[in-house]
This record gives C-alpha cells, sequence and structure tokens, in this order.
C-alpha cells in the first residue's frame, strides 16, 4: 500500500465488534473501521472518511493546528480556571424520610442540633463568594433540606443581594423528597427562580419500597409535587423540574415500567444512576446492591427502549448518556461534570468543607478523611494551599496518575471520584482493574459507540444534543 506521510499522534483505542474507537489528549475521537485502523497504526493511506476524521481530531502529526491544540488543552487542562462554581451546601442532617440505600446515613432520628444555623449559613456564603469565579451555582441538600427552611431562604435572600453588589452570576436548586413541600415554600422558589429537583425511582411500588417516608407515601409526595411544577413550567411560570431515578436491585426488572412513570408525569428527562456504595447503602449492600454487569444490562433496555420511543416521535432522553455523548460528539464538557474541588465543593451542615457530595456524605459516616477545612475558619485561599486540596486537583486529571486509565479510550469523558474509590474500594486512587464504577462506565461508552453505528440512532442522539443544554 502506499505510504502517507501523516505520522500518528499519540492515541488511546478499543476495540467495539469490527471497529476501532480511538480517542487522544484534546478529547477528539474517531471510529474506524478494522482495515483503517490497521492502516492508521501502520502509517499508510487509509480512507477518505477516516482520514478526514482523523485530520479534524488532530491524530496526525503532520496536520497538527497548534493554535488549536494549544486552545484544546487549555480547556481540558482548566487554564482559565478561577475556581469552582457549584456550591452543594447541606442545610441539615435530618430527614423524614429512611432510604434504604442513603448516601448520607440521614434519617429521622437525628438531633435539631444537626440542622446548620443561620450564622454557620452566613459563613458559608462567605466562603463561597469569596472563591473568585464569577458565577455560583448553589444547590441544597440533605437530608431533607425543607426540614430546614429557615436556612434555604435565607441563604438565597442573603446570596441574592451580595450577588447583585459584587458581580456576581447566581443560580439555585434544591433536592428534596418535596415530603414537606407547601404552598407558601413553593411560592418563594418559584420567585427566586430555584430549580426543583427530586428523587422519583420509578412506580410506586419501587418507589416506595427504596424510600420509605415515616408518614404517608413518599412516591405520592414525590409525583404530586413533581406534576404540579412540572405544569407551571409548560406555563412558563417556573423551571422544568428535575428528577433522578436511583438504580437498586429491586429496579433491576423494570427499565420499560420506570421510563413510562416520567412519561406519565410529563417528563422527559430521564436520569437512572447507578448505586453508589456509601452510606446505608454500603451497609446493606447485600440487599441493594448489584454487580456492574446487571447494571449495565438494566441500562441497556432502559436505552433500547427510550430510543425506541423517540423513533416513534417521543422527545425522551437519558440524561447520563446525554452528557456523555455531548463530551463525545460535541468535544463540550458538561457544565456540571463531577471534578472535585475544580467544578464543585460541598459543604456539611457544620460547616465543613468537601470537594464533593460524595466526600460530605461518606464523612456523615465517620470517614472525614476528604475533609479540606471548615467556614468556620478557613478561607478559600487557605483551602487550596493544603496538600490534600492539590491531591484532589491532581486526581481529575487521571490519565496522569492512574496506569489504566493513562491508556483508556474514554479517558478524556471520564472521571472515577477519590470519595467513591475510598468508600468502596479503601483507597484515595482505587484499583481501576476491579473498580465497580469503572467497569460500569466502560460499559456505557462500549453500548453508546455500538448504538451510533445506526445512522437513525446517531441522528436520534445530535437531537438531543441540540435541543437540550448540557
Amino acid at each position: 500500500m502506499k505510504k502517507t506521510p501523516a505520522k500518528p499522534m499519540d492515541f488511546n483505542f478499543a476495540k467495539i465488534r469490527e471497529r476501532y474507537f480511538i480517542s487522544n489528549i484534546f478529547s477528539f475521537n474517531c471510529s474506524l473501521s478494522s482495515v483503517d485502523f490497521r492502516s492508521f497504526v501502520n502509517g499508510e493511506s487509509v480512507g477518505e472518511k477516516a482520514k478526514q476524521c482523523l485530520k479534524k481530531g488532530m491524530f496526525f502529526s503532520d496536520y497538527l493546528d497548534m493554535d488549536r491544540a494549544a486552545k484544546c488543552l487549555r480547556r481540558n487542562f482548566f487554564m482559565d480556571w478561577k475556581g469552582p462554581h457549584v456550591h452543594i451546601i447541606s442545610v441539615t442532617k435530618r430527614c423524614n424520610s429512611f432510604c434504604s440505600y442513603c448516601g448520607a446515613s440521614a434519617g429521622p432520628f437525628r438531633p435539631l442540633e444537626s440542622d446548620m444555623t443561620l450564622e454557620t449559613a452566613r459563613k458559608t456564603l462567605d466562603f463561597i463568594f469569596s472563591v473568585p469565579n464569577k458565577k455560583i451555582m448553589i444547590e441544597f441538600q440533605g437530608g431533607e433540606p425543607l426540614l430546614n427552611f429557615r436556612a434555604v431562604k435565607y441563604i438565597v435572600e442573603k446570596a441574592k443581594k451580595r450577588g447583585e453588589k459584587e458581580g456576581k452570576e447566581l443560580s439555585f436548586s434544591i433536592v428534596s423528597n418535596l415530603s414537606v413541600m407547601d404552598g407558601k415554600i413553593l411560592k418563594f422558589l418559584l420567585a427566586n427562580r430555584v430549580v426543583v429537583c427530586s428523587s422519583l425511582d420509578g412506580p410506586k411500588f419501587i418507589h416506595d419500597l427504596n424510600r420509605k417516608l415515616l408518614k404517608g407515601s413518599s412516591y405520592e409526595a414525590a409525583v404530586r409535587w413533581l406534576g404540579r411544577i412540572n405544569a407551571l413550567a409548560i406555563k412558563k411560570k417556573f423551571e422544568k423540574p428535575n428528577a433522578i431515578c436511583t438504580i437498586s436491585r429491586f429496579s433491576l426488572n423494570y427499565p420499560k415500567e420506570i421510563v413510562d412513570e416520567y412519561l406519565r408525569l410529563g417528563l422527559v428527562r430521564i436520569q437512572v444512576g447507578p448505586l453508589d456504595k456509601t452510606g446505608r447503602a454500603k451497609t446493606h449492600w447485600n440487599k441493594v446492591g448489584y454487580l456492574p454487569e446487571e447494571f449495565l444490562s438494566f441500562y441497556e433496555r432502559a436505552l433500547d427502549y427510550i430510543i425506541s420511543l423517540n423513533k416513534k416521535g417521543i422527545g425522551v432522553y437519558e440524561k447520563g448518556a446525554f452528557l456523555f455523548l455531548s463530551h463525545m460528539l460535541n468535544y463540550q464538557r458538561p457544565r456540571y461534570h463531577n471534578l472535585d474541588l475544580l467544578m464543585r465543593l460541598a459543604y456539611n451542615w457544620d460547616g465543613g468543607i468537601y470537594g464533593s457530595d460524595e466526600a460530605r456524605m461518606i464523612a456523615n459516616s465517620g470517614e472525614e478523611t476528604l475533609k479540606l477545612g471548615s467556614v468556620e475558619r478557613d478561607s478559600f485561599k487557605d483551602i487550596l494551599n493544603r496538600p490534600l486540596s492539590k491531591l484532589l486537583l491532581l486526581s481529575n486529571f487521571n490519565f496522569l496518575n492512574q496506569v489504566r486509565c493513562s491508556r483508556c479510550a474514554w479517558n478524556p469523558y471520564c472521571h472515577a471520584m477519590p470519595a467513591l474509590n475510598l468508600s468502596s474500594q479503601n483507597s484515595f486512587w482505587g484499583n481501576m482493574i476491579v473498580n465497580d464504577r469503572c467497569k460500569i462506565y466502560r460499559g456505557i461508552f462500549k453500548l453508546l459507540c455500538r448504538k451510533l453505528d445506526s445512522r437513525e440512532t446517531m441522528w436520534i442522539f445530535k437531537k438531543w444534543l441540540s435541543l437540550h443544554e448540557s
């Protein structure tokens, strides 16, 4: 075969059926036939379609656009970083439900003293506003945050006043089981554009089995308020609500039923997430947990059903796949990518500061290894100068510190969180060879690549990306 002057740049690859998925440090990727892949590796001529993809993705050293390469590297290494913009505040450890898999180890038997005080809330805001990022997204968590609505209201009102004064771009969201929602609270959230997110694990028999409310049905509370908020959103009076489906062992046989439940409520964004081995889920893993292969089987059936609905003109989409596809097809890093300290910080009810919400939750189980400091005594500058912070920042670039990740084709689009590694494998770095979350992510990436072989499915995925924000 005729040699081409183009020399391959460094790349990673994975074989999927009879094709090869390749990626590089710039976050670009190509899908090559076996023939084109062998020719590319050997420095020989490839088909025109493959050549154009490889040139555009800067896989050839001879066609390297240095200005474009520098721009991509600046983006991938966060060279314009101004500090995290997502701030997750747990305003209480109390909760009026006792979920079988609660990662935060919250529950109804926590004392009032585990509510965030207004003084701690003020100091938390002082810390957040000391971060030199113009954008601030505040998310309220718990426990059940509406049990300490006083703190939620205080933070929103004070943050808005400070934001106007200091030129910050503010947004708010709250994650609630909605069981103590009422008209007065909803009116406040509406007036202040606080986006509502709740758990919806599927039909009543699944949801109430996973998420037990002390009094009444957690399912009925969730669907009542999700339906009401969604109706307001349709009338352009409120932001559309978000709902998250956490997959437990009890969910594995019901992918279609779960998707249909979302559609019944008028929700087109479905987010089916694997169970984290933290908190109560870790303690009861033999009852609620499963193997990665079991989750992947469920996920493929759910995704297949969602794709089939799209073919019928029903525009439902799966959020996890959407975020991965956004990065893989549009080369855009999701705005809320879960990168410890780089993109987010979490604050416990007592003012403790953590690099992620997962780190905050495992701290509630007694694992304080990943605590960065406290709003009671530390500034953002103090936090940044600590060895743990530097370690967390380094962990976000896993191709630099993980042997398996460094040669993984999915590396540009993936991240193994230290908190989950610590909780499941007793190691900050984890062991990716046997890491369950790594297995799940690799399985999803391979599944998406197989689906992209279909032109019709590719068109559906691209439509998702054109209609929704990442």
